[in-house]
C-alpha cells in the first residue's frame, strides 16, 4: 500500500463524486425484501444566514446511524428537503429587496453546497421543498378535509400580534411574552382567523405519549404534557346577590371551596358588561380592563410578576356551600379562554390567589390540612389498638442564645420538638405551656403565637404502643424569658432527652416531616397548601380526605343543579392563520350567499400569486387582499361572486406531514400510496431540537392522527424514536450569530481539517444531547486521529499471525461500537475507535483481517479515509457494500481479572487472576498474599465475601 501523506483535499472529494455516480448507496427501496429503517432529520428553513457548525451536528449523527445500518444489512431512507415557507424565509427577502421565492431558491442552493462535502448519505431523489406547489397542494387538501369534518373553523377572539412582523402568532411562537423570531414584545389583537381544532386530539396526544412503542426522552414527553395541560375538576355555578345573573368558575379543587373568600373574573368575561349598572367603580375596572389587553397570555399567567386587580364594587358573589357573600374581583392573571374565565379564589391553598390576598389584604382560610402517614417504624400497625388526639407542637426559643429546644427520644428515630395532647377544654396556649414546662424544666415562658395552620398525622407511636390520629394538630411558638428550671419528672421525660439545637441545624436534627413543616413557617413565613390532605372547617365534609370531598361536593352540585364534572385542557386550538404573502394559500373562498367553502379538490393547488410588492400590512389583512385580480373568484357551490382567503398558512402546515411526502415524492393522486407508507412508517429515528417538543412535534402528532382517522394512512403516530441534540455554541460560549462574530462555517473547517476530522470531532466532543462550546483546537486533534489511522496503513502484513489480546480488542470494540452508535453515545465509540488505533501503533505489523475490520468500524464517521483505504487494499465495490463485523461473545470476556483484596472493609491488596478463576481458586490466593496476611496476623478470619470478577472481602 502506498505511504503518501493524508490529504483530505484530494481524498474527499473523489468519494464525494464516486457516491453521486453511484445513489444506489444510498437509495431507498421500495420494492426491497431488507428490514427497513427510516431515518429522519428536522429539516432545515434555507436562510440567507447559511449553515454553521453547529446546524451538523443532529445531520452527521444520523449519518452516522444511516451507514451502520446500511452495514447491518437494512434498506434506508434517509432523505433531506426545505422547510421554505413562512416568516424567516420572508424577512430574508424583504431585508435583501428580493422575492422570496428568488431568496429561497439561492438559499436552497447555498446549503446543498454546504452539505455536499460532509459526505451525507441523503437519497436526493427524493428532496422536497414545502414551496413547490405540487408539494402544498396536499397540504391544502389536509386541510381541506379537516374543514369537511369540522375541525377547521373561523374564529375572532384576541390574538398574539407582533408589530414588526404585522402577523398573528401562536402561543408556540412566542418566548417569554416576545416574538420568537425578531424579539418583539408580543401585543393582544383582535382579528379573525382560522384555527385547527387540535383540542379534541389533546387525550390522545396525551395518552399515546405512554405507549411503549413509543421511544421518546422523558423530557420531549414531559414538555409535552405540561403543554396539553389536562385537568379533571368541577365547573359550578354561583349567583349574584340581588342579581339574575350567575358566573361559572371551573376548578380543580373544589374540596377547598369552604376556603373561598373572593371570586375573579378574566378581563374579558362578558358578565362584567352585564353587570355595567352594578359595578360602582366601572370606569376604574373598565381602564383596568384596557391597560390587560396590551399584555401578552404569558405576561399575564407568570408566576413571578406581580398580581393586579380591581375589586367590582357593589357586586357580591354568593358560595352555594355555605351562602356566604364576597367579593368579586377582575384580575389578568385569569384567562378569558381557559375554564370559564372565571375562577373561585380559594388563597390558603393557592399560590396565585395567596399573592393576591396578601397584597389587597383579603382573608386567608385554611380549608385543607396537609397529611403525614408514618413510615417505617412509625408505619400504622393492624395489630396495635387505635387512639385519637389533639396535638400541639411546641418550638421553645433560649431565653439568650438562638437556639431552640428538642427531644431526641429513646425508643424510635423521632428527633422532635415538644409534643402533646390537648386536653378536653384547654386552651391551645395553655396546653402549649403545660407540655413545655412539663418535658423542658423551664419556667419562665412567654406565647408568642401560632405558627401556620392546622396539619394532620397518622402514624405508630412505640413509645405508647398505640396508632396515633391527629384530629388536630398546631404549633406553639414560645420564648423564654429567663433560666428559671426546675427538673422535670421522671415520668415526663422517660421516653427522650431534652437538648438545646442552634438555629441552622433544627432543619437537620428533625426528623418528623410534619414537624419539619412547622419549622419552615416559622423560618419563612407562611405560603399556600397547595397539595391534598384532609378537608377541615367545611361543615358535614370535614375529615373526609381531598378526593372523597370533591365526589361528595361534586354529587351535591349535580344534585342541586347547579355543577358537574370536566375535563379543561391548557393546550388551545391552534391558531392557523398568518397575515403574510409567503405561505401556503388557504384554500378557502367567501361567499355572501354560501358563507365559508372549500375550493373543489379538482382545482387544487390555489397557487400563490406572484406579485411585486409582498411586503405585510399593519391592517390585520394580508397583502394578497390588494390582489383583486387574485381575490375575486366564483363561488364553487352556488356559481355566484366569491373572495379567496388571503390569510395564509403558518410555516408550521407543511411540516407537520413532510416525512410522508419523502416516501412518495411524486405522486399526484393520492396524499401517499398506502403500500409504501405501511412500508416505511413509523420514521424508526427523529433527531432534532428540544425547542420544538411544543410546536412542531405536537402539530406533526395532530396532523398524523388526524391522517388515519380519515383512512390515507396506515400508522397514528409518526416517530418511533426521538432523540433531542444538544446546541453548539462558539468557542467564546455565546450563541453564534453574525452580530457576536463568532460563527464557524463547515466549508471553511472542511478548507482545514477536512470533513471527515470535521466529522468525527462533532461526535467526539461530548455526549450528543448536551449543549458543548465548539473548539478548534478539538478538531485539530480528530484531524492527527485521521493521520494515524492512516500511517497505520504502512504496517498491514498479510501474513501477520492472530495476536490473541488484539483479537480480543478488536472484538471488544466491535461490541462497544456498534452498540454505542445505537444508543448515540458517538463520543465513547470514538474514543474505543482511538483506544484501538493506539493499540495497533505499537505494533510492528497488523494483519490485513484486523485492520479491515477497523475501517468498517470507522467508516459511518469518517467515510472517505475508509473508503479510500479501502480501496487501496484492492477492494473494487465501496465499504458500504460490506456487513458489519459480529464479535465473538467468547473473545471479548477478558483473560485475566484484577481483584480486589480488603480486610474489614478496607483495600489492602489487588491480585491478577484468570477471569474464570473460582471462588474457592481466589480465596485461597486472596488469603495466601503476603500483604494479605500482614494485615490478618493470627486472628480468625471469621467470613470471606467473594463478589466474581471484582472483589474479595475478609472480615476478621
Amino acid at each position: 500500500m502506498s505511504e503518501n501523506k493524508y490529504d483530505p483535499k484530494k481524498i474527499e472529494p473523489k468519494w464525494q463524486k464516486y457516491w453521486e455516480e453511484h445513489p444506489e448507496l444510498y437509495a431507498a427501496k421500495n420494492d426491497s425484501d431488507k428490514p427497513k429503517k427510516y431515518i429522519l432529520d428536522m429539516f432545515p428553513y434555507p436562510s440567507g444566514a447559511g449553515l454553521h457548525v453547529g446546524h451538523l451536528k443532529g445531520y452527521i449523527a444520523t449519518d452516522v446511524y444511516s451507514r451502520l445500518k446500511i452495514l447491518q444489512g437494512f434498506d434506508i431512507l434517509h432523505p433531506m428537503g426545505w422547510d421554505a415557507f413562512g416568516l424567516p424565509a420572508e424577512s430574508y427577502a424583504i431585508k435583501n429587496k428580493m422575492h422570496p421565492r428568488i431568496a429561497v431558491a439561492e438559499n436552497i442552493k447555498n446549503f446543498k453546497k454546504q452539505l455536499d462535502p460532509v459526505g451525507f448519505t441523503y437519497d436526493w431523489s427524493r428532496e422536497i421543498n414545502t414551496t413547490d406547489p405540487e408539494f402544498y397542494k396536499w397540504t391544502q387538501w389536509a386541510f381541506l378535509k379537516m374543514f369537511e369534518n369540522g375541525l377547521a373553523y373561523e374564529a375572532e377572539e384576541p390574538v398574539n400580534w407582533c408589530p414588526k412582523c404585522k402577523t398573528v402568532l401562536a402561543n408556540e411562537d412566542l418566548e417569554n411574552g416576545k416574538c420568537e423570531r425578531c424579539g418583539t414584545q408580543v401585543i393582544q389583537r383582535r382579528l379573525r382567523q382560522w384555527v385547527l381544532r387540535m383540542t379534541k386530539y389533546a387525550d390522545r396526544l396525551l395518552y399515546d405519549l405512554d405507549r411503549k412503542d413509543l421511544n421518546w426522552e422523558d423530557l420531549i414527553k414531559e414538555q409535552q404534557r405540561n403543554w396539553i395541560g389536562r385537568s379533571e375538576g368541577t365547573q359550578f355555578k354561583m349567583k349574584i346577590k340581588d342579581s339574575e345573573e350567575v358566573i361559572e368558575v371551573y376548578t380543580t379543587r373544589l374540596d377547598t371551596v369552604f376556603g373561598m373568600t373572593y371570586a375573579v373574573a378574566a378581563p374579558e368575561h362578558e358578565i362584567i358588561k352585564r353587570l355595567k349598572d352594578s359595578i360602582e367603580n366601572y370606569k376604574e375596572v373598565e381602564e383596568y380592563i384596557a391597560k390587560s389587553q396590551q399584555k401578552t397570555e404569558l405576561e399575564r399567567t407568570e408566576l413571578q410578576k406581580e398580581k393586579t386587580g380591581v375589586e367590582l364594587e357593589g357586586v357580591k358573589i354568593i358560595n352555594p356551600f355555605n351562602g356566604e357573600e364576597i367579593p368579586l374581583f377582575v384580575a389578568d392573571y385569569v384567562l378569558g379562554f381557559y375554564g370559564t374565565g372565571a375562577v373561585m379564589a380559594v388563597p390558603a391553598h393557592d399560590e396565585r390567589d395567596w399573592e393576591f390576598a396578601k397584597k389587597y389584604d383579603l382573608p386567608i382560610r385554611q380549608s385543607v390540612a396537609p397529611l403525614f402517614i408514618g413510615e417505617g417504624k412509625n408505619k400504622i400497625r393492624e395489630d396495635k389498638p387505635n387512639t385519637e388526639r389533639k396535638v400541639v407542637d411546641v418550638i421553645i426559643k433560649h431565653w439568650k442564645e438562638d437556639k431552640y429546644f428538642c427531644l431526641d427520644w429513646k425508643f424510635n428515630d423521632w428527633k422532635s420538638f415538644v409534643i402533646g395532647g390537648i386536653e378536653e377544654g384547654e386552651t391551645l396556649e395553655k396546653e402549649a405551656i403545660r407540655e413545655a414546662e412539663e418535658e423542658s424544666g423551664y419556667k419562665n415562658m412567654k406565647v408568642i403565637g401560632q405558627v401556620g395552620g392546622e396539619i394532620r398525622s397518622r402514624f405508630f407511636a412505640a413509645h405508647k404502643d398505640v396508632n396515633r390520629k391527629d384530629l388536630s394538630r398546631k404549633c406553639v411558638f414560645i420564648e423564654l424569658t429567663g433560666d428559671g428550671y426546675e427538673e422535670p419528672q421522671e415520668e415526663h421525660v422517660k421516653n427522650h432527652n431534652g437538648i438545646w439545637v442552634e438555629k441552622e441545624k433544627v432543619a437537620e436534627f428533625l426528623t418528623l416531616a410534619e414537624l419539619k413543616i412547622f419549622w419552615d413557617i416559622y423560618r419563612n413565613g407562611e405560603k399556600a397548601i397547595t397539595d391534598d390532605g384532609i378537608v377541615i372547617n367545611s361543615d358535614e365534609y370535614s375529615n373526609l380526605t381531598s378526593e372523597e370531598a370533591r365526589e361528595k361536593m361534586s354529587e351535591w352540585l349535580e344534585k342541586n343543579k347547579i355543577g358537574y364534572k370536566k375535563v379543561n385542557y391548557k393546550m388551545r386550538d391552534w391558531v392557523f392563520s398568518r397575515q403574510r404573502y409567503w405561505g401556503e394559500p388557504i384554500p378557502i373562498i367567501h361567499c355572501e350567499k354560501c358563507g365559508t367553502v372549500g375550493v373543489p379538490e379538482s382545482e387544487l393547488p390555489v397557487k400563490l400569486p406572484e406579485i411585486d410588492s409582498y411586503e405585510p400590512t399593519d391592517t390585520g389583512e394580508s397583502p394578497l387582499a390588494k390582489i383583486t385580480d387574485w381575490v375575486n373568484t366564483t363561488c364553487p357551490k352556488c356559481g355566484g361572486p366569491g373572495k379567496r382567503e388571503t390569510n395564509t398558512m403558518p410555516q408550521w402546515a407543511g411540516s407537520s406531514w413532510y416525512f410522508l411526502r419523502y416516501i412518495d415524492p411524486q405522486n399526484d393522486v393520492v396524499l401517499i400510496d398506502k403500500k409504501k407508507e405501511k412500508k416505511w412508517m413509523p420514521v424508526d429515528l427523529y433527531v432534532g431540537g428540544a425547542e420544538h417538543a411544543t410546536r412542531h412535534l405536537l402539530y406533526a402528532r395532530f396532523w398524523h392522527k388526524f391522517l388515519f382517522d380519515i383512512n390515507a394512512i396506515t400508522t397514528d403516530e409518526p416517530f418511533r424514536r426521538l432523540i433531542h441534540v444538544g446546541l453548539i455554541s462558539a468557542e467564546d460560549g455565546r450563541k453564534m450569530s453574525k452580530r457576536w462574530g463568532n460563527v464557524v462555517n463547515p466549508e471553511e473547517v472542511i478548507e482545514k481539517f477536512g470533513a471527515d476530522a470535521m466529522r468525527v470531532y462533532e461526535m467526539f466532543m461530548g455526549p450528543f444531547s448536551q449543549n458543548i462550546a465548539w473548539s478548534t483546537n478539538g478538531v485539530t486533534g480528530t484531524y492527527r486521529f485521521m493521520e494515524k489511522l492512516w500511517k497505520l496503513q504502512k504496517k498491514i502484513n498479510d501474513d501477520s499471525s492472530k495476536e490473541k489480546r488484539l483479537e480480543n480488542l478488536i472484538h471488544k470494540t466491535i461490541k462497544k461500537v456498534g452498540e454505542d452508535i445505537e444508543n448515540f453515545k458517538f463520543n465513547t465509540a470514538i474514543s474505543s475507535l482511538m483506544i484501538l488505533a493506539n493499540a495497533f501503533e505499537k505494533e510492528k505489523n497488523i494483519g490485513r483481517e484486523y485492520f479491515e475490520t477497523t475501517l468498517v468500524l470507522l467508516s459511518p464517521f469518517a467515510p472517505s479515509i475508509s473508503e479510500e483505504l479501502w480501496n487501496k487494499l484492492g477492494h473494487k465495490e465501496s465499504i458500504f457494500t460490506e456487513k458489519w463485523p459480529e464479535y465473538d461473545e467468547k473473545l471479548i470476556k477478558d483473560e485475566e481479572i484484577e481483584l480486589v483484596i480488603q480486610v474489614n472493609g478496607k483495600v489492602r491488596d489487588k491480585i491478577v487472576v484468570n477471569a474464570d478463576i473460582s471462588e474457592e481458586e481466589a480465596n485461597k490466593m486472596a488469603t495466601e498474599s503476603a500483604k494479605i496476611k500482614t494485615f490478618i496476623g493470627d486472628r480468625e478470619i471469621k467470613k470471606i465475601i467473594y463478589i466474581k470478577g471484582r472483589l474479595i472481602s475478609i472480615v476478621i
